[in-house]
């Protein structure tokens, strides 16, 4: 329902450009990656690998042009090990970006918006026997916009890239645990008369 509001608006404003050219794109994702020992002599793996492209342009007889792309990356790797062991391993990662630009015919005004978001955790634990457990991800978003008319280009890129691991490893009786958090935003908007 929102996405619909917002197209439709979209809609409004490019008609009222007479001409120009509006574009959005956006993507959600969200991954999550477990492994859980309970006892026993056991091993375990999961793995997750996610790749997001958006990609769009458009042009006039005028010489009016608009790009956008958008690319994610996501991948999840966990394994663990244990003998009598109690291990836990949890991943989470969630990328979001949304863009939209609206160039007008001729010498008309040009608008850019991007936004990107990402927010990843991730931690094992380890208690009573032996045991071990590795948890890897890594995460990249990139957003790239351009547009061109007779008054001249207008451009935004935005780039995050994340990378953690976290692990642990003990004997019988050991117990510990092991974690970590990334979370960034970023926003960015031009208007050109």
């Amino acid at each position: 329902m929102r996405k619909t509001a917002c197209l439709v608006s979209l809609v409004v404003v490019s008609s009222a450009l007479a001409g120009g050219i509006t574009q959005m794109e956006d993507f959600t994702a969200n991954i999550g990656n477990a492994v859980n020992l309970l006892h026993g002599t056991q091993s375990a793996s999961s793995s997750n690998l996610l790749t997001v492209l958006n990609n769009q342009s458009a042009g006039t007889p005028c010489l009016t042009f608009a790009k956008q792309e958008q690319i994610g990356f996501f991948s999840q790797v966990g394994s663990a090990d244990g003998m009598c062991a109690l291990i836990g391993l949890e991943q989470q990662i969630t990328g979001a970006g949304v863009q939209m630009q609206s160039i007008g015919e001729g010498v008309g005004p040009k608008l850019q918006g991007q936004e990107l978001a990402l927010l990843a955790t991730q931690g094992v634990a380890k208690a009573d026997g032996a045991g071990t457990a590795t948890a890897d991800q890594v995460m990249s978003i990139s957003q790239d916009q351009n547009a061109m008319n007779a008054a001249g280009p207008a451009n935004e890129s935005s780039v995050v890239f994340g990378v953690q691991n976290a692990m642990i490893s003990g004997a019988p009786g050991a117990t510990g645990m092991a974690g970590g958090s990334i979370g960034v935003s970023t926003s960015q908007t031009q208007t050109v008369n």
